[in-house]
C-alpha cells in the first residue's frame, strides 16, 4: 500500500509540475527573451522538484492525502487561471512590460495572482508529502520568489495607465489569498 500511495503522490506532483512547465512555454507571453528572474525561478523550481522526486522515491509521508488535496487545489486554481487568461495571457514573471489590460474574472475576481497561489499550493503539497525539514525549504524559497515577482508586477500596474483601476482592484482582491468580503460578495 505504501508503494501505491507514494506512486499516486509522485504522479500528482508530476502532473502539476508538467502543467506549470506547459504554462511557461505555451501560455504566458514574453516581450523579448526570457527575463533573468524567470530563468532563475525556472532553474530553482526544476532543482527543487528534482529534490522532491528524490525524496518521494523513498516513500510518501502518512499525510499523502493532504498532499493530494493540495496538488488538486493547485491544479484547479492553475486551470481556472489559464481559462480566465486564455485570450489575454499575462507576461512571464519578472518581465518589464507596461500592463495594458487588467484581468478581473475567474479566479482573478478573488486573488490578484492566482498563478502564484497555484504554485504555492503545489510547493506546500511537496513539503507535506516528504515530511522533512529540507522539504520545507522549497515552499519557503519559492514563496519568497513569488512575493517578489508579484510585488514587481504590482509596481508595474501602479505606474501604468491602469493605476486607478488597479488600486480599486487591490482593495477587493487579495494578493494570493481571497479577502473574506470578496468571497461573501461572490
Amino acid at each position: 500500500m505504501h508503494m501505491l500511495t507514494t506512486a499516486i503522490t509522485g504522479f500528482a506532483a508530476t502532473l502539476c509540475f508538467a502543467a506549470f512547465s506547459w504554462g511557461v512555454k505555451k501560455h504566458f507571453r514574453s516581450t523579448g527573451a526570457m527575463p533573468l528572474g524567470m530563468k532563475i525561478t525556472s532553474l530553482l523550481s526544476l532543482t527543487l522538484f528534482a529534490a522532491f522526486v528524490w525524496h518521494i522515491v523513498q516513500g510518501a509521508s502518512g499525510l499523502w492525502l493532504v498532499s493530494l488535496g493540495l496538488f488538486s487545489a493547485s491544479l484547479t486554481v492553475f486551470a481556472a487561471a489559464v481559462a480566465a487568461s486564455r485570450y489575454t495571457p499575462p507576461t512571464l514573471a519578472f518581465d518589464t512590460d507596461a500592463p495594458n489590460f487588467l484581468l478581473q474574472h475567474g479566479p482573478y475576481r478573488y486573488v490578484r495572482h492566482p498563478f502564484y497561489l497555484a504554485y504555492v499550493l503545489f510547493w506546500l503539497g511537496t513539503a507535506v508529502a516528504v515530511q522533512g525539514v529540507l522539504g520545507w525549504a522549497a515552499p519557503v524559497l519559492m514563496t519568497a520568489l513569488y512575493i517578489e515577482a508579484a510585488s514587481r508586477e504590482e509596481r508595474k500596474f501602479a505606474s501604468s495607465e491602469l493605476s486607478g483601476a488597479y488600486k480599486a482592484y487591490r482593495a477587493r482582491a487579495g494578493m494570493f489569498w481571497p479577502r473574506p468580503l470578496a468571497l461573501l460578495a461572490g
